[in-house]
Parts: structure tokens; sequence; C-alpha cells
């Protein structure tokens, strides 16, 4: 065996990048919806910062929604007006992929809660501890620590109330 050889399973071990600018998030959460196999569970402020209104990013969401009809997508937010009345590509996944796409706005302690992420197959991840402060972290390949976040993600989203969805009235 070749000494200078990558182990047989380099690619699954667990790799943390330090995320300290606020366009690193964005790119990290970007490699993320590129690696979703089944499931994404977003939790952040209002969406607005994340780009996933984009083209680019809408249009992944779609190949991810449209891939299997169990793909989920779950989002909780603190406030939903920038999905609601500034999302229009999402506001049509919404439409189109209502059964596999939820939306939900927070309340009571989850109201409160000051970070955010985007959880994918409880396995890859980007965190911000602050949702205010640029700093985080992208996780691959890391089942423990996709765990806690999804365990952190299922406390918020009982805390949590439907908010947006295609049949609403205005939208």
């Amino acid at each position: 065996m070749d000494p200078e050889a990558e182990p047989p399973n380099a690619e699954l071990a667990p790799q943390r990048t330090i995320l300290t600018l606020r366009s690193e998030y964005r790119q990290a959460v970007g490699t993320l919806l590129g690696l979703a196999q089944r499931e994404l569970r977003i939790f952040d402020p209002d969406l607005a910062d994340l780009g996933l209104d984009t083209e680019e990013r809408s249009a992944a969401l779609r190949q991810f929604l449209r891939r299997s009809r169990n793909n989920r997508l779950y989002i909780a937010l603190h406030d939903v007006d920038f999905i609601s009345h500034r999302a229009p590509r999402l506001m049509a996944l919404l439409e189109t992929f209502s059964s596999g796409m939820f939306i939900h706005r927070t309340e009571r302690d989850a109201a409160r809660v000051q970070d955010c992420f985007v959880l994918c197959d409880e396995l890859h991840l980007a965190r911000r501890r602050v949702a205010a402060q640029p700093r985080g972290a992208l996780y691959l390949n890391d089942p423990r620590e996709g765990r806690g976040v999804r365990e952190r993600f299922d406390e918020i989203w009982e805390s949590s109330v439907l908010a947006v969805s295609a049949t609403q009235a205005g939208l």
C-alpha cells in the first residue's frame, strides 16, 4: 500500500471549516444544497440573507425536491415576511411541492433563539451560533454534530406553527 495514498474512508472523515464572513456562510449553504439527498432543515431569522430565492438556488431546491417524492424541506423562521412577500421563486416551489416543503414561524421560547443553521441529511451543516454575527462553521460528514443540531431543530419546530402555505390568500 502506498504510504502517500489517502485512507479508503478519507472522504467520509468529518471536516470542519471555520467561517468568518457572511459570504462564506452563504457559500456553505450553497454547498449543502448540492449535497442534500433526503432532507434539508433550515432555521434562520428570516431567510433574507441566504439567497435561496435566486434563480440558481431555487433551481437547486427544485431539483432536490423533484428527485424523490420523499424528500423534505423544513424551514423555521422568526419572521416570514421576506418569504411570503419578497421571495416569489420560493413561493412557487411551495406551491409545486406543498407535500414536501414546510415553512413555520417560531413562537414562545423558540422565538428568542439566537443561532441559525442549515442541516442536510443529519450529516452536513452550516451553523452560526449567533445569527447576527458572521462567524460560523461548516461541518461535512459529521453525524455526531448533525444529530445534535437535528435535536435542536426538532425543539424549535415543536415551538413553531405553520406560517406560510401555498393556499394562503393574498400571496
